[in-house]
C-alpha cells in the first residue's frame, strides 16, 4: 500500500489476466455467437458493450480476445529475451570470436524487413498464432541483445567480477551468480517494453486480417471496427482502450519492480532554515563564518554544532576521518545538500551575508564566482557529454559576461596557469581523454577562473599518487599566494596539512573537537583523538624490520612483458617473490604496478616472459584460485553488490568442493573472526558497510581458499589514517599467524615500509630499483626513486617544509 505505483499497475494486470483466464465464465456469450438483432447496436441490457459488424457481443469478444492477445505477447516476449538475454550476456562476457560471431547474426537479423518477412511468413506457412509471434520474437531479440551485451561488458569490468575469476569460479557461474544480477535494470525496464510491443504488433498483425480467421483478438476487433467507423465509432474504444491501459500498466510496473528490487530509497525534500541572528559570528576579519552548524538526515545529526572561521588570505584544514562530517559541512555551507539532507540549526555568514535561506539565483552569483569549489573525484565532476573547453568557458560567459573568444582566450591562459603543458589539446578534449591529474588541474583551474576570494578544496589529492599530489598542492600553494586567496582545505591527510595549512581545524563524528595553528598542533596535539590520528598515520609507524633469512622463492617473474593495442605497458620485468615475504611494489599511477599484478593472478595478456609458482608454470584458474588470492583496491567495487556478505564468502568454497555448506559456515565464522568482524556482518551487503570492514570482508575472501599469496593491490588507499593503520596490522598479523606471502602494489612509500621485507620500484613498465626497505626508503639510488621518497608529505610541517624545498631545488637541477 506504501508503493501505489507498484499497486495500481498489478492490479491493472491481475484483473487483464483474470479476464483472460476466466472469458468463458465471464462472457455473457460465447465469442461466436451471433445474435442478428444486435449487428451495430449501442451498448444495453443484452450487451453491455454492444455489437459488432455481424451481430456478436463486443463483451464476450473482448474477455476472450484478451487470452489470445496476452498469449501472444508472452511468447513473442519470451522468445526475445530468451535469444537476446542469452546471446548478450555470452558476447559481452567472452568477447572476441563470441562476440563478433553473435554481432554479426544479429546485425543481419536487425537489417532485415520485419514487416515483410511476417508477410512472407504468413503467406508460406499460414495464418497461426504460435508461429508468427515467436518469429516476432525472434526478429526483435536484436535489441535486448545489443542492450544486454552493453550492459554486460560494462559489468565484465567490475573489480567483483575479477575477485570470483581470483576464486577460480568457472565463466558459466560467473555469469549466472555475478553478471546477470548486475544487468537484471535494464532487462527489467526492457521486458515491459518488448511486451508492449508485442502487444501492438500482434494487434496489427489480426488487425491487417492475418491472424487466423474468426479467432477473437482486440486487433480483429479493431479491424471490425474500421469497417464500420462511420456507423459505430464506438467500437473502436474497447480494444483500443484495452490495449493503452494494458501496455501502460505493464511499463509501470517495469519500473516499479525495478526500483522495488534495486532497492531505491525515496527522495525526501529538504528543509532549510534559517539561523537564528544570535548565532551569527560577530569576527570583522573572517571572510566565512560558519556558527553552531547542524546538519541532520532522517533527524540524525551529522554536524554538530560546528563553527569555524577562514580569515583572507588564510589556508585552514579541516581534517577527520571518513563520516566525520568534514564534507557535509561544505556542502551546507555552499547550499548543496541532498534532498534527503536538513541544515537545521546553525549560520552561514560569507563576506558578512549570511547564506542560509539565501535564494537558489542570489546563492549562484556567489558560487562559483566570488567561492571556487574542487571536489574529490575529477572524472565524476567533469561532464563525459563536453568538451573540457566548454566547461571552462560557460562559467566565464555566465558570471564574467566574456564573449565567447575572450572566454576561449581566458580559459586557455587559465589551462597554462594550471602547469598544463599543451592548452590547446586539452581544451578540445573530452574528460576521458585526460589524466586523473589533468583533471584536477582542469578543476582547480574552474574554480579560480573568477577570480574567486575564497577557494573550498574538498579532498583535492586521495586519488592521486606521490608525484603529482606534490605537484597539484604546489599548484594551489602558488595560486593562493598570488590571489591571496583564503582556502579551506578538506582532507584525512596530515601529510597535505603540514604541507599546506596556517591552521587545523579537527573534527570526530560530527563535532569540532580541536583547533590551531598547524605547528603547535602536530608539535603539542591537545586531545587524545588527534594524538590518535597523528599516530596512526604510517610515516610515523617503525619500519618493518628485516627477517635476515634466506627465503625460498614462491613467486618468480623473469622478463615479463605485457602490451595493449601494440603499447608496451610491462617491458621485460624480473622479480621473485619468497615463501612467507611481503615484496613492496610503488611507483607512479600508469607505471604498470597494477599490471603487473594482473598479470600473475591470469587477469592479463602475456606477451613474453614466464611466471612460476613454487617452479611451476601456472596452472587451470581453479588449481591457480588455491595458489594465489587478491585483494583489490576498491573495496566495495570488488564486492557484489547484489549479494550478501555470506553468499560471497561461501561461494569460492562451494564451488571448489570438499566444504559442505554447514562447514563451508564454520569457515565463514573463523573467517570473520579472523579479520575482527562481528559474525552479524555475513547477513549484510556490502552498501551496509564502512569502508574499512569492507576491505576486511575482501581480505577474508582472499583468505578463504588458504593461498600461500596474495596480491595486494592498493589496499588501504581509498581508507583514512585510522582504518588504513588497523588494516595493515591486520595484514602483518594474517602473515605471522599463516605464513601466506605478499605481493603489496602502493604508490604510498610510507605505507610500504611499514609492511614491506623488500622493495621493488617500477618507472614506466621497468623494474628501476629493488633491494631491502630500509635502504631503497632511506637511501635511494636511482633518480626515480628519490623523487619519490622526495613528494611523499610527511605529518609535521618543519620536515615536509625541508623536504619540499628539496625537491623543488632537484627538480629545477
Amino acid at each position: 500500500m506504501r508503493r501505489p505505483i507498484l499497486l495500481v499497475p498489478a492490479l491493472i494486470l491481475l484483473a487483464v489476466v483474470l479476464a483472460a483466464v476466466a472469458a468463458g465464465v465471464l462472457a455473457p456469450y460465447a465469442p461466436d455467437f451471433v445474435d442478428l438483432r444486435a449487428t451495430l447496436t449501442g451498448p444495453g441490457g443484452a450487451h453491455p458493450l454492444g455489437g459488432d459488424g455481424s451481430g456478436r457481443d463486443v463483451l464476450s469478444r473482448l474477455l476472450y480476445g484478451t487470452r489470445a492477445t496476452l498469449v501472444g505477447a508472452v511468447l513473442a516476449t519470451t522468445v526475445a529475451l530468451a535469444v537476446g538475454v542469452v546471446a548478450g550476456l555470452l558476447a559481452g562476457y567472452f568477447a572476441r570470436w563470441v562476440d563478433a560471431v553473435a554481432s554479426w547474426v544479429f546485425n543481419l537479423v536487425l537489417a532485415l524487413p520485419a514487416i515483410i518477412v511476417v508477410l512472407a511468413y504468413v503467406a508460406v506457412a499460414g495464418p497461426g498464432l504460435a508461429g508468427t509471434m515467436t518469429l516476432v520474437g525472434l526478429l526483435a531479440s536484436p535489441s535486448m541483445y545489443r542492450l544486454v551485451r552493453t550492459a554486460t561488458q560494462r559489468v565484465r569490468g567490475e573489480f567483483y567480477i575479477d575477485a570470483a575469476r581470483v576464486s577460480g569460479l568457472s565463466d558459466l557461474r560467473i555469469v549466472r551468480r555475478h553478471v546477470l544480477p548486475g544487468i537484471r535494470s535494464t532487462i527489467i525496464v526492457q521486458a515491459p517494453l518488448l511486451f508492449g510491443a508485442a502487444i501492438l504488433i500482434q494487434a496489427g498483425i489480426d488487425f491487417l486480417g492475418l491472424g487466423e480467421p474468426g479467432a477473437a483478438s482486440w486487433g480483429s476487433m479493431l479491424n471490425d471496427a474500421s469497417a464500420n467507423v462511420y456507423r459505430a465509432p464506438w467500437l473502436s474504444i474497447w480494444p483500443g482502450a484495452a490495449i493503452a491501459i494494458t501496455v501502460l500498466a505493464v511499463t509501470l510496473l517495469g519500473n516499479a519492480v525495478r526500483d522495488l528490487l534495486e532497492d531505491s530509497p525515496g527522495r525526501v525534500p529538504a528543509v532549510r532554515r534559517a539561523g537564528r541572528p544570535e548565532d551569527a559570528a560577530e569576527c570583522s576579519d573572517a571572510l566565512l563564518s560558519v556558527a553552531g552548524l547542524t546538519v541532520e538526515y532522517g533527524g540524525k545529526p551529522v554536524v554538530d554544532g560546528l563553527s569555524l572561521e577562514v580569515r583572507r588570505g588564510e589556508v585552514v584544514g579541516l581534517v577527520g576521518e571518513s563520516g566525520s562530517g568534514k564534507t557535509q559541512t561544505v556542502l551546507a555551507a555552499l547550499g548543496l545538500l541532498p534532498p534527503t539532507g536538513e541544515l537545521s540549526a546553525g549560520s552561514v555568514r560569507f563576506d558578512g551575508t549570511s547564506l542560509v535561506g539565501l535564494p537558489e539565483r542570489e546563492l549562484n552569483r556567489i558560487r562559483g564566482r566570488r567561492i571556487g569549489y574542487v571536489s574529490q573525484e575529477p572524472m565524476s565532476n567533469l561532464d563525459p557529454c563536453f568538451r573540457v573547453g566548454g566547461q571552462l568557458a560557460e562559467p566565464l560567459r555566465v558570471h564574467l559576461g566574456l564573449s565567447r573568444r575572450a572566454a576561449r582566450r581566458r580559459a586557455l591562459d587559465l589551462l597554462a596557469q594550471v602547469g598544463i603543458t599543451d592548452p590547446a589539446r586539452v581544451y578540445r578534449a573530452y574528460p576521458h581523454e585526460i589524466s586523473g591529474g589533468m583533471a584536477q588541474r582542469v578543476l582547480i583551474a574552474a574554480a579560480v577562473s573568477c577570480d574567486p576570494d575564497l577557494l573550498i578544496a574538498d579532498e583535492p589529492t586521495t586519488a592521486l599518487d606521490a608525484t603529482v599530489q606534490a605537484e597539484v598542492l604546489d599548484l594551489l600553494r602558488s595560486l593562493q599566494r598570488e590571489r591571496h586567496l583564503a582556502v579551506l582545505l578538506v582532507t584525512h591527510d596530515l601529510g597535505v596539512v603540514a604541507d599546506m595549512c596556517d591552521r587545523v581545524a579537527v573534527m570526530r563524528a560530527g563535532r569540532l573537537v580541536e583547533t590551531a595553528a598547524t605547528t603547535a598542533l602536530f608539535a603539542r596535539p591537545a586531545e587524545p583523538y588527534t594524538r590518535m590520528l597523528l599516530a596512526a598515520n604510517p610515516h610515523n609507524a617503525a619500519p618493518r624490520e628485516p627477517s635476515g633469512e634466506p627465503r625460498p622463492p614462491l613467486l618468480e617473474v623473469e622478463g615479463l612483458r605485457v602490451r595493449y593495442r601494440r603499447h608496451p605497458v610491462l617491458q621485460g620485468v624480473d622479480l621473485t617473490i619468497g615463501e612467507g615475504e611481503t615484496l613492496g611494489l610503488v611507483g607512479e599511477s600508469g607505471s604498470g604496478k597494477t599490471t603487473l599484478g594482473r598479470a600473475i593472478l591470469g587477469l592479463a595478456p602475456v606477451s613474453a616472459g614466464t611466471i612460476r609458482y613454487g617452479g611451476q608454470p601456472p596452472a587451470d584458474r581453479r588449481t591457480r584460485a588455491r595458489q594465489i588470492q587478491a585483494i583489490f583496491q576498491d573495496p566495495f567495487g570488488s564486492l557484489n553488490p547484489a549479494m550478501s556478505i555470506r553468499d560471497i564468502l561461501i561461494e569460492p568454497l562451494l564451488a571448489h568442493g570438499g566444504h559442505t555448506r554447514a562447514a563451508a559456515g564454520e569457515r565463514i565464522s573463523w573467517l570473520l573472526d579472523q579479520v575482527a568482524l562481528p559474525a552479524g556482518t555475513a547477513g549484510r551487503r556490502a552498501r551496509e558497510l564502512s569502508g574499512g570492514q569492507r576491505q576486511r570482508v575482501a581480505i577474508a575472501r582472499a583468505l578463504a581458499l588458504r593461498p600461500r599469496l596474495i596480491i595486494c593491490d592498493e589496499p588501504v588507499s581509498a581508507l583514512d589514517v585510522s582504518t588504513q593503520a588497523q588494516v595493515l596490522d591486520l595484514l602483518v598479523e594474517i602473515q605471522r599467524d599463516t605464513g601466506v606471502a605478499y605481493l603489496f602494489i602502493s604508490h604510498d612509500l610510507a605505507v610500504v615500509r611499514h609492511v614491506s621485507d623488500r622493495v621493488a620500484v617500477m618507472s614506466r613498465g621497468r623494474l628501476v630499483e629493488t633491494g631491502d626497505t630500509a635502504r631503497v626508503t632511506t637511501e635511494p639510488t636511482d633518480p626515480y626513486t628519490r623523487r619519490l621518497l622526495l613528494s611523499a608529505l610527511v605529518p609535521d610541517p618543519v620536515e615536509q617544509a625541508v623536504r619540499r624545498a628539496a625537491r623543488l631545488a632537484e627538480g629545477n637541477a
